[in-house]
């Protein structure tokens, strides 16, 4: 059983820090966003089967020779109210430590989305008083300053600024609006929501980084579909003009307007408004080996999650 617990481990501490702080640090995300948030997906999952994994292969290490089978001994004795006489004090602690872990993930990953649902049905109902209907999802907030951003969920709001209005031309506003409504229409805060609520539970370096890369990924797949409506040149003039929009997460911290419209996560800046203008305007030509890229990343997410499962399902 201990050679369960030792694969485990060892992923689970490649997966906490030395492999998101590379993946944070990497170039092709930017030409393979959607693939790079799978991977980033996968290791959080892969991350979170591991840490909790390994504790539980020790625990159940004098029960049976596999970890499936050795919980399934520990349930059938636990639904008859009683510790196994094979468990020693390091067992019985390694168990109570998979427990925290898994209630700690589970729980703050919960928490955190019904705090984030909670703000955007704070935030939905204030711009709805607060602001002129333009139609069934967009507002327009009375403010000078240009911002643009997205309260995403069963009631998407679209919220804009006149200052937007005033400062873009209509081509422009089109990308900022087709931008939004990726946002609105793919769920992008369901993407990031998992992140936001990772960085709560485990408040490290990498955590944070990995909160900030999909953050990051998500804008540019908003603003992949904003290209594909408008072209890149109209909306890499309004990233300019109006300095970027705001992420499909609000802050609960933030408060006022410029707050809320520049809000993206918990803990994470938004995608830096020059890297994604340098994006957009860059050849888009690449070779053989960037466009196999995409498909390793997909193939790796792929594995990294198999591979906790196999350990545990074998």
């Amino acid at each position: 059983m201990l050679a369960d617990a030792w694969p485990l481990a060892v992923l689970a501490i490649l997966l906490a820090w030395p492999i998101p702080v590379f993946l944070a640090r990497a170039g092709w995300p930017r030409r393979h966003p959607r693939a790079a948030i799978a991977l980033w997906q996968a290791v959080g999952i892969a991350g979170g089967l591991s840490l909790i994994g390994a504790p539980l292969a020790i625990g159940v290490a004098p029960l049976d020779g596999h970890l499936r089978t050795g919980l399934v001994e520990l349930a059938r004795d636990a639904l008859h109210l009683r510790v196994p006489a094979a468990l020693g004090w390091g067992q019985e602690i390694a168990l109570a430590l998979a427990g925290v872990l898994a209630v700690r993930l589970i729980g703050v990953t919960l928490l955190s989305a019904f705090r984030i649902e909670r703000e955007l049905r704070r935030q939905r109902d204030a711009v709805d008083l607060a602001a002129e209907h333009a139609d069934r999802q967009l507002r327009v907030l009375e403010h000078a300053a240009p911002a643009a951003y997205c309260l995403p969920g069963t009631r998407t709001r679209i919220v804009i600024t006149e200052g937007t209005i005033a400062a873009l031309a209509p081509d422009e506003l089109d990308a900022v609006l087709a931008h939004e409504r990726a946002h609105a229409r793919w769920r992008h805060e369901l993407v990031v929501q998992p992140f936001v609520a990772w960085e709560s539970a485990l408040p490290l370096p990498p955590a944070h980084r990995a909160t900030a890369a999909v953050t990051a990924l998500v804008e540019m797949l908003a603003d992949d579909h904003a290209v594909r409506a408008v072209g890149r040149p109209a909306l890499a003039r309004a990233l300019v003009a109006i300095g970027g929009t705001g992420g499909p997460i609000p802050n609960p911290r933030s408060g006022g307007q410029a707050g809320k419209a520049k809000a993206a996560t918990d803990s994470a800046a938004p995608t830096p408004t020059l890297d994604r203008v340098h994006r957009l305007v860059r050849a888009s030509t690449s070779t053989t080996a960037e466009r196999l890229i995409g498909p390793a990343a997909w193939l790796a997410a792929v594995l990294l999650v198999a591979g906790p499962t196999w350990f545990v399902l074998r």
